[in-house]
């Protein structure tokens, strides 16, 4: 692997022309680093579309929560019995899939709200992450302090 900049790899067999050079390059795959603004990270999004084919009434509490949560804070406003409702399972269900998630550091969840960490997922810059990972790690200390 060569790399002609820090943004640009150029990997393989194949051809390529530099815009600003002219330079023929032969590569198979050219790979650009960009600036994250504005792109959601999705670091499961590969391994959800395998979940959502094996099914699972967990999966589908997981997914509603993913798919559902407010893109600016990372957070979905929602109490058990709504989500079982919405999620057409059971409350238990709702319970036992948010104490695994609250457990594998994947959310973290306060009175009727649930924050998903941004590692997992988030729309936005390195900056926004930072901001939410200091959210994240104050989110069910909020609740406590506010009652």
């Amino acid at each position: 692997m060569s790399t002609i900049s820090s943004d640009t790899k150029f990997l393989g067999n194949g051809k390529w022309v530099n815009q600003d050079t002219g330079e023929m390059i032969e590569v198979n795959e050219v790979v650009k680093r960009v600036p994250r603004s504005g792109f959601e990270i999705t670091y499961l999004t590969y391994f959800m579309d395998l979940f959502d084919k094996l099914g699972g009434q967990k999966y589908q509490v997981f997914k509603y929560i993913i798919e559902n949560r407010s893109r600016d804070n990372n957070t979905l406003v929602t109490t058990n019995k709504e989500l079982s409702r919405l999620t057409k399972t059971s409350t238990k269900t709702v319970q036992d899939t948010i104490n695994l998630l609250k457990e594998a550091g994947l959310i973290e969840r306060r009175m009727g709200a649930i924050m998903l960490n941004p590692k997992l997922v988030h729309r936005g810059s390195n900056q926004k992450e930072k901001y939410l990972l200091q959210r994240f790690e104050a989110f069910d200390q909020a609740d406590s302090t506010e009652k």
